[in-house]
């Protein structure tokens, strides 16, 4: 009898440990998505994930700009590489768990995964664009980077790829803005500030932008 008593208590213990860990745990990638993954892409790019998840889960509470300032520091980790070299296509815009899974992607894969991870630890959307540049003196012109503008109307900073620390726009001459959008607005860039709205239907770039599903998913507490 005693052991029986013992058994329920153990299996008690583990129920609870395990309602617990994932009560606490704000930020996974669903069970069967993640073992497609680990297959896949294998260990390595299981701990890029993991780093990720955990840097997520410590931004709960942290100021809005270091949250911007952690996001680009954490993606900015990952290696440069074309979408010829990364991928064998001209063009690609991976998703983020694509992204960790090579460790390595182009312009768009920087910004985009900055965006939406930004977008998902509460950034506020009309705060943060894709913004289409060329590029003065690096070897891709046709750059893409993400910007976070602290207080609407202002100078935005640039979250960049080929220059790591962020910078206001007016600290960037080697970028000229050409146009900014999210899933769903687009603005023709002024030099400095948000620019005008544009209305033109969606551009291709909104459309790749839709397309890449938030696969990192949140328990709201």
């Amino acid at each position: 009898m005693s052991e029986i008593k013992h058994i329920w208590i153990v299996l008690t213990v583990l129920v609870v440990t395990a309602l617990f860990a994932e009560t606490t745990t704000r930020f996974f990638v669903p069970g069967k998505l993640l073992n497609a993954y680990k297959k896949k892409y294998g260990g390595q790019a299981v701990r890029r994930l993991d780093s990720l998840l955990a840097m997520m889960e410590k931004q709960s509470g942290l100021p809005e700009e270091q949250i911007v300032i952690n996001v680009n520091n954490f993606y900015n980790q990952l290696e440069y590489r074309s979408d010829q070299k990364t991928w064998n296509k001209s063009d690609y815009w991976a998703s983020r768990l694509e992204f960790l899974g090579r460790g390595q992607g182009d312009c768009e894969d920087f910004a985009v995964a900055k965006f939406l991870t930004m977008m998902q630890l509460g950034v506020p959307g009309e705060k943060i664009f894709l913004t289409y540049v060329r590029a003065r003196g690096f070897p891709e012109p046709a750059h893409l980077v993400a910007t976070y503008y602290k207080n609407l109307g202002t100078v935005p900073f640039v979250l960049d790829n080929y220059i790591k620390k962020i910078l206001p726009a007016t600290q960037r001459p080697d970028l000229v803005p050409v146009y900014s959008f999210t899933a769903r607005d687009l603005y023709i860039q002024k030099q400095h500030g948000l620019g005008k709205r544009v209305s033109r239907g969606l551009l291709k770039n909104q459309l790749k932008l839709k397309a890449i599903d938030l696969e990192i998913q949140e328990i709201k507490h």
